[in-house]
């Protein structure tokens, strides 16, 4: 990577060898979902085969749930979902996610092309061709085993969406006025989740070294520098998302192991330096990765965004190249916060050409 003339020369280095994250079986952790109807209809007579090939890659972030790993098919599962959320919300969301899996498997193109639309614009995710039958057919489930129209109308509300959108995504679900009298109510359902998912974790400086004689990381943390990063450790997960993230857990990093081997080592350290200070504002009293009232409106929050800002600038990274390293918060904030949010940073996205 050819730097920009004056750029001040980095004080750290990377050990790039990185842990190979594992990918468990998905009936290590959801057994019995081969004998479950509404999965039987979807794959017929290939259900215990798709279920037997089919992995799991966990997510620690409070803000994921389920989701389908677009680059490699298989199911991406939130641990905080996994370890706190109902059992009736996991079984349906795993009967959501196993439908797409058939998508997928039907076309495969097809099935990437919508699911990076809603991706770059979540308000087009209630509106996805992809999202609509697969929640029509996850709210037959629902109404079988006895959910109210209430019950249902909040399982499926888990973000923000235009109101026309919602309304026609509602019309498509055709909800039950009310439920039936005669339905039986389920409450023991015929699978075993395994709820913990312990990660691996390995010492910071084994892998991001010299962090100790960045100025930044100092006036952080002050003459407990050496004490805290000696402590912190890394998870390694594979995801295909660019980034790093420190656990809400218990403050590890997490960190995307591809990238880490492969991506910019400028970028690498931004995100070191933005994660320092979030962990550094969750101990101030900040809530963690700030989904609670928005993202970013914390002022701790924001207060750590500031500082990888500035620190960028300081070894002369361009507003592009910085931009670059706040992918959370564009997926989460809709257009008109995010806008506000830069702004904010004082931060220009680059115009075409």
């Amino acid at each position: 990577m050819s730097k920009t003339p004056g750029t001040p020369r980095l004080p750290i280095r990377l050990n790039r060898k990185s842990p190979t994250p594992e990918l468990p079986s998905f009936t290590e952790y959801f057994q019995g979902f081969e004998r479950v109807e509404a999965v039987r209809s979807v794959f017929g007579d290939r259900t215990k085969e798709v279920l037997g090939n089919l992995r799991v890659g966990f997510i620690p972030n409070r803000g994921m749930y389920m989701g389908i790993r677009d680059h490699d098919g298989n199911i991406a599962v939130g641990t905080y979902h996994l370890k706190n959320s109902p059992v009736r919300t996991l079984y349906l969301d795993i009967v959501h996610e196993l439908f797409h899996i058939n998508q997928r498997m039907k076309d495969g193109k097809y099935f990437h092309e919508e699911f990076m639309k809603f991706m770059q614009d979540r308000s087009l995710y209630y509106a996805s061709p992809i999202e609509i039958p697969a929640y029509a057919h996850t709210v037959r489930e629902a109404e079988r085993i006895g959910m109210s129209p209430e019950e249902i109308l909040e399982y499926l509300k888990i973000g923000e969406a235009p109101p026309k959108v919602w309304r026609n995504f509602l019309k498509e679900m055709k909800l039950k006025e009310k439920g039936s009298e005669t339905t039986k109510r389920v409450t023991r359902f015929p699978v075993k989740i395994k709820r913990e998912a312990q990660p691996k974790l390995y010492p910071f400086s084994d892998y991001f070294r010299g962090f100790e004689k960045v100025d930044a990381v100092k006036e952080l943390l002050g003459d407990a520098t050496g004490d805290v990063l000696g402590s912190l450790k890394v998870e390694f997960i594979d995801s295909p998302f660019p980034t790093i993230y420190p656990s809400e857990d218990d403050g590890h990093l997490v960190v995307s192991s591809d990238y880490f081997r492969k991506g910019p080592v400028n970028s690498l350290y931004l995100d070191v330096i933005l994660c320092l200070n979030l962990m550094n504002a969750f101990s101030q009293g900040a809530l963690p990765t700030g989904f609670e009232g928005g993202f970013g409106k914390d002022p701790g929050v924001f207060k750590a965004y500031a500082a990888m800002v500035k620190e960028g600038r300081r070894v002369n990274m361009t507003d592009a190249e910085i931009l670059g390293r706040l992918q959370l918060p564009r997926f989460l904030m809709t257009g008109p916060d995010y806008g506000r949010f830069l702004k904010k940073l004082r931060l220009t996205v680059p115009g075409p050409g």
